[in-house]
């Protein structure tokens, strides 16, 4: 059942990370500790970090909770390729109250 939630949503994670409710939604289908679900919290965590929505998603109030739970939740190529995603964006939220929380993060990471 879980399985097919996260395919339904599928192509709208990124929209979904930037509102109030659904922002729960997606962080719960993130969180889920199942290793069966494990390639489907890899699609949701691609599609995010390949959003156009990216930046809005990192300076967004619900959205940069998303990308929070995406950081804690991968390990490996997929926790670089996102942080390497992440980056460039850096500057940009450096000085918002959200986008320091997921700099706190990287920072933790790195240790």
């Amino acid at each position: 059942a879980n399985a097919e939630v996260m395919v339904r949503l599928a192509g709208n994670y990124a929209e979904l990370s930037m509102q109030k409710f659904s922002s729960n939604v997606v962080e719960k289908c993130l969180k889920m500790n199942d290793a069966s679900l494990d390639e489907h919290r890899n699609v949701v965590v691609r599609e995010i970090m390949t959003s156009p929505l990216l930046d809005r998603l990192l300076m967004d109030p619900y959205g940069n909770y998303v990308v929070q739970s995406t950081l804690s939740v991968t390990k490996g190529l997929l926790h670089s390729e996102l942080v390497e995603r992440i980056r460039p964006h850096l500057p940009l939220i450096k000085n918002s109250p959200f986008g320091k929380r997921i700099l706190r993060l990287l920072l933790e990471n790195k240790k």
